[in-house]
């Protein structure tokens, strides 16, 4: 049997850790209220980790017992993502 085939194979709990190794752990994107708050906190607040890869940026927060990802994009306000723990 080919890797292929396996994969098509799958039972719905193998395809959805296959998909939580690939896409990593699940993420909420921040909105309305919720946004304005938390960002006002990041701002506060040193980045644990910086990374560019020339067309974004992306910084990762840990703020109490909440991780975040703040990615921003040339002329877009920045995207907040609370990352859900594993």
């Amino acid at each position: 049997m080919t890797k292929r085939s396996n994969v098509l194979n799958m039972t719905p709990e193998e395809a959805q850790a296959f998909i939580r190794k690939i896409m990593g752990p699940p993420k909420r994107v921040i909105e309305g209220k919720e946004y304005e708050y938390v960002w006002t906190i990041l701002k506060m607040t040193e980045p644990t980790h910086t990374s560019n890869n020339q067309h974004s940026w992306c910084e990762e927060y840990y703020v109490g017992d909440k991780y975040y990802d703040v990615h921003y994009f040339p002329n877009e306000e920045p995207i907040i993502e609370e990352v859900s723990p594993e």
